[in-house]
């Protein structure tokens, strides 16, 4: 008999989870508004991760799979995290990508307005800077739930355009 346990918490919002594939019951949760969540290997319902569970919106999924035999358990935990590791996570990387951003615009500008005082070491020095900062923002992006959160779109476009300032190839 295959299950379905639909938990919330306020840290990685509302998840679906199957204890064995099928094709229907995939279907039926993409219906119903949950999309597949690589980092956290379960289906997720994106926008519910700081509200409180929203038993009225979940029924009418959890009506379906029982109507059709299988079994749902349903598992809610609407208290407030000490910590949030996604938005602590986000937080780190966007602090990371803006400092990546000012580090670019710092170099091109002191190559338009003063380019005798722009060194071949210390256009490698921001490089190395950069490359150090991508390889912790992919470490940071790794965590569960930080990879579909939509504020990585923004980091990565700013970690781009800092290390496009700095004359890496785009990443």
């Amino acid at each position: 008999m295959i299950t379905t346990t639909i938990e919330h918490s306020r840290v990685y919002g509302t998840t679906a989870r199957l204890s064995h594939h099928h094709g229907w019951l995939k279907a039926t949760l993409r219906q119903h508004g949950f999309e597949w969540s690589h980092s956290l290997n379960a289906f997720a319902a994106p926008g519910t991760r700081t509200w409180p569970f929203d038993h009225f919106k979940f029924a009418k999924v959890t009506r379906e799979l029982r109507r059709c035999g299988f079994p749902v358990k349903v598992v809610v935990d609407n208290a407030r995290p000490e910590v949030d590791p996604i938005a602590d996570a986000l937080t780190e990387l966007l602090d990371i990508a803006y400092a990546v951003q000012r580090l670019g615009a710092a170099l091109a500008q002191d190559m338009l307005t003063r380019p005798g005082r722009v060194t071949a070491e210390r256009v490698k020095e921001a490089q190395e800077a950069v490359e150090a900062a991508y390889a912790k923002a992919d470490e940071i992006e790794k965590r569960p739930g930080v990879y579909e959160h939509p504020e990585m779109e923004n980091v990565w476009y700013l970690l781009t355009q800092g290390g496009t300032a700095v004359g890496l190839a785009p990443f």
